[in-house]
Formats: structure tokens, sequence, C-alpha cells
């Protein structure tokens, strides 16, 4: 799996996994936005290319295919341990595609990360069999029709039984990444580092 490393001034780390047809460029503008000092290590996807660009096998019938699923994961998991920064503050973030990609991580590392955003996921039936005291902090558009907002308050509660701060924002917007959207995760970050 490619990724780009944009080094900056703090020993902070923001990990980035693109929505479908994304790139390791699509949320750059989203960090910079929340944390222009921060170094980022962002993903591109390596299933599909150009708008069909994603980090597992599309869904069929409704269902993902958990085999591809859980092999993309352990690929991923054995990259970040040859490349993982020492010492860092973590802030793992997902869009969409790449939100249930985090997700599937989580699942196998629920300490991946001091903070996971994850940004308009769907709720495919993921599994925990343990939890940390990560931050969560889920993103639902009150219209979105991807990621449907009933969902999404499910996955939350699944989540906070395993993760217990874990919190779900729901925004008057539909799929997209939302200006609302940046500033409340920008909201939420500064609180945890106050807080921590």
């Amino acid at each position: 799996m490619n990724y780009i490393n944009i080094p900056g001034s703090t020993n902070e780390f923001f990990v980035l996994f693109h929505g479908t047809g994304g790139n390791e460029y699509s949320l750059l503008s989203v960090i910079g936005d929340i944390n222009p000092n921060a170094s980022v290590i962002s993903f591109l996807g390596d299933v599909g290319s150009g708008a069909g660009r994603r980090f597992f096998d599309p869904l069929q019938n409704g269902h993902f295919l958990r085999d591809n699923f859980n092999e993309k994961v352990n690929q991923f998991l054995t990259l970040w341990d040859a490349i993982k920064p020492i010492d860092a503050k973590l802030t793992f973030v997902g869009y969409s595609n790449g939100a249930n990609f985090l997700l599937g991580l989580m699942g196998k590392r629920p300490n991946i990360a001091d903070n996971v955003v994850l940004m308009h996921p769907s709720n495919l039936g993921y599994t925990f069999e343990s939890g940390s005291n990560s931050n969560i902090f889920l993103t639902s558009g009150a219209t979105d029709i991807m990621a449907i907002p009933s969902e999404s308050l499910q996955l939350s509660k699944q989540l906070a039984k395993y993760f217990p701060s874990t919190k779900l924002e729901l925004l008057d917007s539909g799929h997209e990444v939302a200006n609302e959207e940046v500033s409340k995760i920008g909201e939420f970050l500064r609180k945890t580092q106050l807080d921590g």
C-alpha cells in the first residue's frame, strides 16, 4: 500500500484513509484546517483505481467480503508495524470507505491510536473482541443515504461498549465532508488534549 509522509513541526501524527475514489491527498486540507503543524501519513487504497479506488473489495449484495477485508487489514498492520512513528501522539482519520477500513483496524488492534475520527462510516457488522481508552469521534449526515444515520447511531453504541470515550456527531449534511464537520472534529480533538 502506497502512502505519503509529510513531516510537521510537532510529534503529533495524523494518519489518513480516504473515501472511495479518493487518494492520499483527499483529506490533507481537512487536517490542515485542524492542525497545520502536525505530521501526516496518508495512505492510498490499493483496490481498484480512479473513481473506484478503495481499501477493500466492494460490497456484494450489500455485504462485505470478510476474508478480503481481514486480509487487507492484516496487510496494513504489517506495514504499519514497520513505519509507525515512535512515541508519537497518533490520530487516525478515515472517511467513508477509509472509516470502514479503520474500524477493521480497531477490531484487530483497539489501541492503534490515541484518537480515531470516523467520518460517515457504514455499519457493516464489525466485531471487537476488546477495547481501549482511545477517543473515538463519529460523524454522520442527517441526509446521508450511503451511511444511514440510524446505523451510525447503532455503530456508536456498539463502539461505546469497547471504547468508552466514543462520541457521535449528527450533522445537517449528506455524505460529503462539510465545513461544520471539520470544525466539530477540531473541537473534539482540542478537548481531548485538554482532558488528556
